[in-house]
């Protein structure tokens, strides 16, 4: 009998090992997505760190988690603190990962015995049961159940709860890189605003000097009176440039508050402590593009999603595998005047023979959920790759045009004291101090709004990186 029964042994190891390859854990999965060795945008063929490059790369450069400190602003540092103390949707995205948690547990309940316990009592008259009588009835029981996880559908259940609540971990990290970036961009904009309101006032009060002297020189038939109407409508047009930048700086206020976890004018007299902002360090390192892909956050969280569709199609294929559990059971009873001590221990298999096609269907089902699970994980590969790439494009130039810009911000200043100097000794007409006025407005505007675009293009470079997520 023994050796009829070893004959069998082979073949029982390699179903049980298949079966234990099938239900462990579910590694890190390849994207099969080829990642460059460098940026695009950095050109060149070898990784290589240029320190007189305003971005450059290595393979020794680490991905920054603490980016924002390169600003060296102390306000910002206070707003990034709160916000992560108390930013709402990362609290929500925390609650999730400790459902997740929940989640998993649960799972790995399933593994385990389940005992449950009951007991009740009655007295009644059950007529013919109890010869008419009157009579007391109590009991008392244990039920343990196991179920024989032979073909793994539990592990492989608690190997998809592994993989989701990983997949909602490294969703909060990319929460927390998407709030960071979005507190550093509407910080940075806000004080935009706040310089565009002061550049136009200051124009503004040299527009209304300007004006005064007008109307003073047309008293002594100096000026005339189309002078006087074309100085009083650019009065009119930069004066009407104020409400529109207030109201986008108020936006700004309260938006930095909602992100803080704040009602609207909680953090207002922090944020309107007027500052100069620094100059910006324009020689950043960058990682190289493999420590990016294996750092982002949001990666991690697609690859683990298909991780636990993997493991969430093995469990719809065990469903032509039979359950077989396992029932103990002992009570005890009492009823006047008898009483008894009940137990038993069963065994019950339970075969799918006939479901019309159920059982296909659920297979088909999370056969194709996992591949959407695996081009959405493609597709967040290739979104990272091109968020750096038109990140470091639009910084790159970016920097060009901000230096024509600032260049273009003095040249006008320039031209605008030249033209007044001009038109005191008669050799400018008015109109041309108006328009050089204007251009000067504009110039000192777009250069200010080029300032701003340099610091949201470099936050974006940081997030793209993803940094920001690891304490």
């Amino acid at each position: 009998m023994m050796m009829r029964d070893l004959k069998y042994a082979p073949f029982l190891a390699v179903v049980l090992t298949a079966v234990a390859a099938c239900t462990s854990p579910v590694g890190p999965q390849d994207s099969l997505i080829k990642s460059p060795s460098l940026w695009q945008r950095l050109g060149g063929a070898t990784p290589t760190v240029d320190l007189n490059a305003p971005l450059a790369t290595g393979p020794e450069v680490e991905v920054d988690h603490k980016w924002w400190e390169h600003f060296d602003d102390p306000t910002l540092d206070v707003i990034i603190t709160g916000a992560l103390a108390n930013n709402k949707t990362l609290q929500i995205a925390k609650a999730r990962v400790e459902e997740a948690r929940a989640g998993r547990r649960a799972a790995q309940s399933l593994l385990l015995p389940q005992i449950n316990g009951s007991m009740g009592a009655q007295r009644a008259n059950l007529g013919y049961f109890t010869n008419d009588q009157e009579i007391s009835f109590s009991e008392a029981e244990v039920v343990a159940s196991w179920e024989f996880d032979l073909f793994g559908r539990n592990q492989a259940r608690t190997a998809a709860a592994t993989a989701i609540l990983q997949s909602e971990e490294a969703t909060r990290h990319a929460v927390r890189v998407g709030l960071l970036a979005e507190v550093a961009r509407d910080y940075f904009e806000m004080r935009n605003y706040e310089r565009q309101i002061d550049l136009t006032k200051q124009n503004l009060e040299t527009q209304k000097k300007t004006l005064e002297l007008l109307q003073a020189q047309m008293q002594e038939t100096k000026a005339s009176d189309l002078d006087v109407q074309r100085a009083k409508a650019q009065v009119s047009t930069t004066e009407s440039l104020i409400p529109a930048l207030q109201t986008a700086y108020d936006a700004s206020l309260n938006r930095l508050n909602l992100l803080s976890g704040y009602p609207p004018g909680s953090k207002d007299a922090l944020l309107k402590t007027t500052q100069e902002l620094k100059p910006l360090n324009h020689h950043i390192l960058i990682a190289a593009p493999a420590k990016v892909l294996a750092t982002r956050p949001d990666l991690r969280a697609a690859e683990r999603r298909f991780a636990a569709s993997i493991s969430a199609k093995y469990v719809a294929q065990t469903g032509w595998f039979p359950d077989i559990s396992l029932t103990a059971f002992f009570g005890r009873q009492a009823a006047t005047p008898f009483s008894s001590t009940p137990w038993g221990l069963s065994a019950i298999l339970v075969q799918p023979i006939l479901n019309f096609g159920q059982i296909e269907a659920q297979i088909d089902a999370a056969d194709a959920q996992q591949k959407q699970a695996y081009l959405n994980y493609q597709q967040t590969v290739l979104g990272a790759l091109e968020n750096m790439e038109d990140a470091l494009s639009s910084y790159l130039h970016e920097t060009i045009r901000n230096a024509s810009l600032t260049a273009g911000a003095a040249q006008n200043r320039k031209a605008a004291a030249l033209v007044k100097l001009q038109y005191k000794n008669g050799y400018a007409s008015f109109l041309d101090v108006l328009i050089a006025e204007r251009n000067l407005l504009i110039a000192e505007s777009s250069q200010a709004s080029s300032d701003f675009s340099l610091r949201n293009d470099l936050v974006n470079i940081y997030a793209a990186a993803g940094g920001g997520w690891s304490d």
